[in-house]
């Protein structure tokens, strides 16, 4: 955790602020410590770098298994690709060049991929993650003075009012008890001229519809399942992209059985894990969204990629 970060940062129970008594640092970084608030008394604790506002990782266990698994997989930098740039480009509107010198949160970071991305030409990112993938995420953004990683609850956020400049949120909140309550604990933490990028799983059209009914009736299943043995099943979606490619049977086979489809190997297992793991799975429209942005004040703008929505202050 670096000092500055300190400025960012309330207590999640009582919103006040918080004062830093550092144990072990290094180069600039306090690895351990502990946060306490000026208000109600209550301690939390820097572990490994990263400022702890949660004692578990509650629902989102198979989250911490994948991204500690699959540590480097996403990231542009580790595969000599530009591919999540070019997501986060098309689910967010925004270049990374237009986040210089801006203040940006990433909501669900994961490994980092994303703050990957949006640091790369200046802004200043603040990762933020329920699961202990912040431990990763922690390792990969090492070395790099603008990244920042907290390890917090989407639904008690230890972040100051008015504090970013940008807040995105890709493919996350839909993986939380409400996604439209997730989604309205962000809105509150923009400064005035700020704005908010989201993108979630879509079900927009029939053909989405009939294939999230499939993913739902066999994820009653794997999301109970012990995770290395689902994690293990998931392997079918290596074969199974080939038959995909077949003319005629594929998209049949890709509606009424979904895997990933990414041309990498490692990406389709993770990415079919991904979708058949969580505890909360939920899939919207635009309209809902939408709904949700007019709800926080912000006025909505549909992406290219369905669902996503960026939106700013109507004032």
């Amino acid at each position: 955790m670096k000092e500055r970060l300190l400025r960012l940062l309330c207590c999640p129970a009582c919103g006040a602020d918080l004062a830093l008594k550092a144990g072990e640092t290094s180069g600039g970084e306090v690895l351990e410590g502990e946060l306490a608030c000026r208000g109600c008394g209550k301690g939390y604790p820097v572990r490994n770098s990263v400022p702890r506002f949660v004692e578990t990782d509650k629902y989102v266990g198979n989250f911490s298994f994948e991204w500690l698994f699959y540590r480097k997989t996403q990231l542009d930098s580790h595969n000599r690709a530009e591919s999540s740039r070019q997501d986060f480009i098309l689910k967010t509107g925004r270049e990374p060049a237009a986040l210089k010198g801006k203040l940006v949160l990433d909501v669900g970071c994961g490994t980092g991929r994303f703050m990957e991305v949006a640091g790369s030409e200046g802004a200043e990112v603040v990762g933020v993650d329920l699961s202990f993938a912040v431990e990763t995420a922690a390792e990969n953004m090492k070395g790099r003075p603008g990244a920042h990683v907290v390890q917090a609850d989407i639904f008690h956020l230890p972040f100051k009012p008015g504090s970013f400049d940008f807040i995105y949120s890709l493919g996350v909140l839909h993986h939380t008890p409400s996604t439209r309550e997730a989604f309205l604990k962000l809105p509150p933490l923009l400064a005035p001229a700020g704005g908010v990028s989201i993108w979630v799983y879509s079900a927009e059209t029939r053909y989405e519809r009939v294939r999230n009914a499939f993913t739902d009736f066999y994820r009653f299943f794997t999301c109970r399942m012990p995770i290395r043995l689902l994690w293990l099943l998931c392997h079918a979606a290596v074969p199974l992209y080939y038959l995909k490619k077949l003319w005629k049977i594929g998209a049949l086979l890709e509606m009424v059985f979904p895997t990933s489809m990414s041309p990498r190997a490692e990406e389709r297992v993770l990415d079919t894990f991904d979708w058949y793991s969580p505890r909360y799975q939920f899939k919207h429209t635009y309209a809902e969204v939408e709904g949700w942005f007019g709800e926080a004040g912000l006025a909505p703008q549909r992406l290219g990629f369905p669902v996503a929505v960026t939106g700013a202050r109507k004032d």
